[in-house]
């Protein structure tokens, strides 16, 4: 669930790249920090240090991020400063909801126990546009729990059509009985 401030930090970031008309680069520049902290929680932990002077903090994100969009650098030393940057994920994830609501693009997480084909992918994202009118950005995920069939998630739903649910959906329907 996103706080309040990831939520505030986002929505600012998406102004602000709108306005100046770089919100692919600013969303290329802040998920390349993301993962860049998420790789690296020494680099993380080491930025927000309060024993190292704010300058030099400052100037291991200045190195660290030289090539990213102006906008996502002073965000992450505006985080810095905070001692905030573990918002930064949150901020990522609200500035694409609004990046994506505005192209019409739905993300959607599709879990299955093995590996789905390229013409399934196809299928299934050919099917899910008809049904909600937007463009689909599928990412899928395995779990071998799922035993067959697959479960979709998309815009805070959880559609489960996996032989798991089913016999999970039976054991209930039968212990009600």
């Amino acid at each position: 669930m996103m706080t309040a401030l990831e939520k505030e930090y986002g929505d600012a970031l998406y102004s602000l790249a709108m306005e100046e008309n770089c919100p692919d680069e600013v969303l290329e520049g802040l998920s390349l920090a993301v993962a860049a902290f998420q790789e690296n929680p020494g680099y993380l932990t080491l930025v927000q240090n309060p024993a190292l002077p704010k300058e030099e903090r400052l100037g291991l994100l200045d190195k660290a991020f030289e090539g990213v969009h102006t906008y996502v650098l002073r965000l992450l030393k505006l985080l810095c400063e905070r001692s905030a940057l573990s918002l930064a994920p949150g901020a990522l994830e609200q500035f694409k909801s609004l990046l994506y609501a505005e192209r019409g693009i739905l993300p959607v997480e599709a879990i299955t126990a093995v590996p789905l084909t390229e013409e399934q992918q196809k299928a299934l994202m050919d099917k899910l546009a008809a049904k909600t009118g937007k463009t689909i950005l599928l990412e899928t995920k395995l779990d071998p729990s799922v035993l067959g069939g697959v479960k979709l998630r998309y815009e805070g739903k959880e559609l489960d059509g996996t032989a798991a649910g089913r016999l999970s959906a039976l054991r209930r329907a039968l212990t009600q009985a």
